[in-house]
This record gives C-alpha cells, sequence and structure tokens, in this order.
C-alpha cells in the first residue's frame, strides 16, 4: 500500500533532454552534396555514419561538442583530407533539423542543388577548422590547438584560401552566353552538382552531353568540362572529349612513350615514373602522367604542385613510401580504414587527372557487390561478372536521382564495372542495344520500342529537354552503340516547314522575278555570285521545299541532258573571259 501510494503521490516528471548531450554532428561531401549523420564515434576518431533522414534518427549519435573525443574527431578529420575544402562539418541539435527552413535545405541537398536555403544552413551550423571573426567554432582556445596541431601539415598541402569551398575562378568570370552555345547554363550546372567542381578548376566527374553548332555542321557528343585560363586572360570552357584510344604513339610535351610506359597507362591509368616534360615556355619540369579513364585524355601535373600527405587513411606513411609516392610509383597499404571503419587494402598512387591519390585494388580480387545503382544483383549475375561476360541492369539510380539502365561488365584492367547502352559481348554489325522504356520524359509503346531497335526513326511529341522546354522531334538509335540521336525529319536533316526564300545568295540581291520564279518551285540562273575565294561564279539554284534550303546547279535541272546542250553556267562565267581575249586581239 505504501509503495502504491508514494507512486501516486509522485508527479509524473516530463523526461528532459540533456543539452550538453544533444548535439548531433552532419558531414557533408560537397561535391557530390551528400549529408550524412555521425553515429559512432570512438576514442581515436574513427566514426560511423548513416543518412541524414527522419528514418535513421534514432541511430544519430548525440554528443557534447565540447568533448575531447569530438575535439579529437575534428583534428583527425580534417588533418586527413588531402582535400579539406570537399568536406564540412556541422553541428546542431537534432530537433533543429525539423525546422521547416532546414527540412528544406536537408531535401535541396538530397537532390543535388545549390540553393539559398543551403547556403544559409551551412552558413548557420558549418564548423570551421579555422577559428576567424566571420566563421563559426567550437571555441577560440581549441581551435588555436587545432590550428598548432596542423600547421605542419597545412604547410605542406597546396596553398588555399581560408574560405570553404576554395574557388580557383568566380562566377563573374564566366561568359554564360557563350555556354549557350554549347547547350549548357548555369542552371544546368548547378542542378547537376557539376558547377563547384568546375569554378574549383577541375574537371567534372562525370561526361555532360554538349552541343557544338558550327553553321555548316552540328556536333553532339560527351565530353568532361572544365573552366580554364587561356593565354588571353579570358576564362573559357575547356572540352575534354571521349577518345576510343589515348594517342600514345605520339609525343606528349616532349616525351615518348615507351612500351612499359604505354602498359602501365593502360592498365592502371598511371605512368608509373615521373618524367621531364617540355613546357609552353620552352622549360622542362619533373611531371607525373596519367590517362582520363572517362575520355582517354592524357594528363600531366608538375611534382611540384603534388601533395603527398604523411597518413592515409589512418596509416602513417614512411620515408621510403612518401619517396616512392613522390617518384609516381604504387604503393601497396595494409590496414586502412574506410569511413564505414572497415579495414581494406589496396595499392595508393599519385594520379595527375585526379591531382591527389587514388587507390587500385587488386584486379584479380572477385566482385562482391551485391547493389549496383541501387538495384540489388542476382548470384546469377554477380557469377556472369566475376566470369567476364556482361549483365543487363535495369533502373538504375544516378547520384542526380535518375534512372537509367545499362549493361554492365567489368573493366580489364581496372576491375571496375562499365555502362553501356549496347551489350559489349555481341558482335559489331550485330549489336544488341538497350531500348529505353521512355525518353525525354515521354513513355514508348511496344511499336515505337520494336522500330527503334530495328534502326528506324520514330516520332515523339512532347518531350522535355534539360532547361524544361517541351519539344518535339524523331528519334533514331545507333545500332552499334544504342546512342539516341534526334532530327526534325525522318532522313536526318532539317524540320520540313515553310521555307522562305532569302533576299540574297552568295552576295547576289534576288530580283522580283527571281524570287517569285523560286518560290513556285522553278529554277533560275544566278550569275555574280563571290566566293570563299573572292572569284565570281554563277549557278542555277532551286528551292528544296522537303529540307528547307536551296540547292545549287552547274546545269538547268529542269531540262532533260543533251549531248547537244549548252552549258549555260560555263557559257556565262567564260563569257568575260571570250571578250576579253577579243578585245586584245583587236588591239594587237
Amino acid at each position: 500500500m505504501a509503495e502504491g501510494n508514494i507512486r501516486g503521490d509522485t508527479p509524473k516528471q516530463p523526461i528532459r533532454e540533456n543539452e550538453q548531450l544533444s548535439d548531433i554532428i552532419l558531414i557533408l561531401d560537397k561535391m557530390e552534396l551528400l549529408l550524412q549523420a555521425v553515429s559512432k564515434l570512438g576514442k581515436d576518431g574513427k566514426y560511423e555514419t548513416v543518412p541524414a533522414d527522419k528514418k535513421h534518427g534514432n541511430s544519430f549519435l548525440k554528443v557534447d561538442k565540447y568533448s575531447n573525443i569530438v575535439e579529437n574527431f575534428f583534428k583527425n578529420f580534417w588533418s586527413q583530407l588531402k582535400d579539406p575544402a570537399r568536406f564540412g562539418i556541422l553541428s546542431m541539435k537534432q530537433k533543429e533539423m525539423e525546422k521547416p527552413e532546414n527540412k528544406q535545405a536537408i531535401k535541396d541537398l538530397a537532390e543535388g542543388k545549390q540553393t539559398d536555403a543551403v547556403a544559409e544552413f551551412l552558413k548557420k551550423y558549418e564548423i570551421k577548422p579555422k577559428n576567424t571573426a566571420n566563421e563559426q567554432s567550437i571555441n577560440s582556445k581549441k581551435d588555436e590547438m587545432m590550428a598548432k596541431k596542423t600547421e605542419g601539415q597545412e604547410q605542406q598541402a597546396p596553398p588555399a584560401d581560408d574560405k570553404q569551398p576554395r574557388k580557383r575562378y568566380n562566377e563573374a568570370m564566366i561568359n554564360w552566353e557563350q555556354l549557350k552555345n554549347f547547350g549548357l547554363s548555369k542552371e544546368f550546372l548547378q542542378e547537376k552538382g557539376l558547377l563547384e567542381q568546375m569554378l574549383r578548376g577541375y574537371k567534372t566527374n562525370q561526361a555532360v552531353p554538349i552541343t557544338m553548332n558550327f553553321g555548316s555542321a552540328v556536333l553532339r557528343t560527351d565530353a568532361r568540362l572544365s573552366f580554364q585560363q587561356s593565354a588571353a586572360g579570358p576564362v573559357v570552357l575547356g572540352i575534354h572529349g571521349i577518345r576510343q584510344q589515348p594517342e600514345l604513339d605520339k609525343a606528349f610535351f616532349g616525351h615518348v612513350f615507351s612500351e612499359e610506359d604505354k602498359k602501365n597507362l593502360r592498365e592502371t591509368g598511371n605512368m608509373g615514373r615521373v618524367v621531364e616534360l617540355r613546357l609552353r615556355s620552352g622549360e622542362y619540369a619533373p611531371s607525373f602522367v596519367s590517362l582520363d579513364k572517362t575520355t582517354n585524355e592524357i594528363v600531366a601535373m608538375k611534382v611540384e604542385n603534388a601533395y603527398i600527405p604523411d597518413e592515409i587513411k589512418n596509416v602513417k606513411l614512411t620515408e621510403q613510401e612518401k619517396n616512392d609516392l613522390k617518384e609516381g610509383k604504387a604503393v601497396y597499404l595494409e590496414g586502412m580504414t574506410a569511413a564505414n571503419g572497415n579495414e581494406f587494402n589496396a595499392h595508393v598512387q599519385f594520379n595527375a587527372d585526379r591531382r591527389g591519390i587514388e587507390f587500385r585494388f587488386e584486379t584479380d580480387k572477385v566482385f562482391n557487390r551485391q547493389i549496383l545503382g541501387g538495384v540489388e544483383l542476382s548470384p546469377k549475375q554477380t557469377e556472369d561478372l566475376n566470369n567476364g561476360r556482361a549483365i543487363f541492369v535495369e533502373d538504375m539510380v544516378r547520384k542526380d536521382g535518375e534512372k537509367f539502365s545499362a549493361f554492365v561488365k567489368l573493366d580489364e584492367a581496372s576491375g571496375r564495372p562499365a555502362y553501356t547502352r549496347y551489350n559489349p559481348d555481341s558482335p559489331e554489325g550485330a549489336r544488341e542495344i538497350y531500348v529505353p522504356k521512355e525518353l525525354n520524359g515521354v513513355a514508348l509503346n511496344p511499336q515505337d520500342r520494336e522500330e527503334l531497335r530495328q534502326g528506324k526513326p520514330v516520332f515523339l511529341e512532347n518531350m522535355v529537354n534539360r532547361k524544361g522546354e517541351e519539344y518535339s522531334s524523331f528519334v533514331k538509335l545507333d545500332l552499334e552503340t544504342g546512342r539516341p540521336s534526334y532530327s526534325r525529319t525522318p532522313d536526318g536533316f532539317s524540320e520540313r516547314q515553310e521555307f522562305k526564300i532569302p533576299a540574297e545568295v552568295w552576295g547576289v540581291t534576288l530580283t522580283a522575278t527571281q524570287r517569285g520564279k523560286l518560290q513556285d518551285g522553278k529554277a533560275v540562273l544566278v550569275e555574280g555570285m563571290k566566293g570563299y575565294d573572292g572569284k565570281q561564279f554563277s549557278q542555277y539554284v532551286k528551292a528544296n521545299f522537303n529540307q528547307g534550303r536551296l540547292d545549287y546547279y552547274n546545269e538547268n535541272p529542269e531540262r532533260k541532258k543533251d549531248a547537244s546542250q549548252r552549258n549555260v553556267v560555263n557559257q556565262g562565267q567564260n563569257q568575260g573571259q571570250d571578250k576579253k581575249k577579243s578585245q586584245g586581239k583587236s588591239v594587237g
């Protein structure tokens, strides 16, 4: 009874959150725009993460952000990064994540968007590795300790601004109007999460479709992009087109590749040694040489600009290992720690294309990934991959959330999955290609897909381009690559439309009579046209209403060809010369 009375008489107190242990730590990859919450933290600074969403909220680690364990985490996190500007640490109360403005910012980050909400979110909660008047920090004493402990490492690192993220180019330096000539816009690059990489001086981490209209020709291709400082001063667009094979048989800045150099570049992507390259100034500089594995472009970087860390993934390097890396050699490290806390072994080597250390895993290891692009693989698919066969995986998801399907096969050199629209195991000339279920937002019916599979064009209405604009076009798939191409007519030329006769052709103003005849579909002779070489010529001209252009002929296309027929065009062109000859004879 007494016990019951005590329970009944004791008022229930609301459970209060320990304010000292209520902070959560978030880690943001600013290049991938990936936000993760720390779920586990060790005394040695090692940590594990989970997605920063409501579903995983119970797994978030709540800490006192002023504790020694958290300080060690901050110290180890920044000191181990070769590119500190890429990552950010945020600290906040978990309940603050439910604020509308913060939920919107986290949603934008998950979609790869860089919005005002994201900027405000980072400004409010991000913790910087250095203490400045305008930056949020844990406290000045701990920041001073961190600065002193990492001072030696920062002196070895490449020079950088204190602001994050570091940018090599300002947006105001970019001629955005010129980028429209390539089918690109600032908004498109932002939505794809590529603009930040380019402003920092890097190439995009993926190939981007671009269109170049030269007037007389239109080029559509995929390429990695970058911003580059031109010799004349302005910042221009660097287009790193995809090559079928690297040009290893040509001299590269004065260096002739040996057979061993070629073998190393093809198999590992790195040449494996440092060579003297002749700069544009005429001087020679020791340089790393690597291959861009996406475009097959040869890339070089001066050794003096390379940063070799003292420690990689919690493994301290010996002097010999650091020297080997400086010489371009690969070093095998055991017991490295991944972000999820698991240990792994790999070769590490400096890569000129990445401008930093890359990890290379043994190609003879069994492919044991169970998921590709969010799609779970069957045991048979995994077996086929390990046996060197291609598999087809449907409805994978890219980093930007876009779904795609592709044939997948392990690359022989790198052991990594390679994705193609065609089955690489099928023979050339009889390729098996993937026909998508939809194109640019328009679902394809069975008949459309079958005609595309046969290489026939189909007409699709109300497709949506990258700018969100609707358009209609004929579509046809390349039977060798599976890549779609678009045209306004079934035969690949301009869309058939009402063609207006121009007022002038090749410097000659057409008379009303000539324009009337052309509009009626008749051929007319136009004399005195001026070519690129400045010389005059004459041609018959006729409107081609199907193709929306003028066609040119040496002879009247409306007359039957006859052996006795005079070449009126040639007569007109030579008339002046004959007249001059006759005048010359009379004078003589």
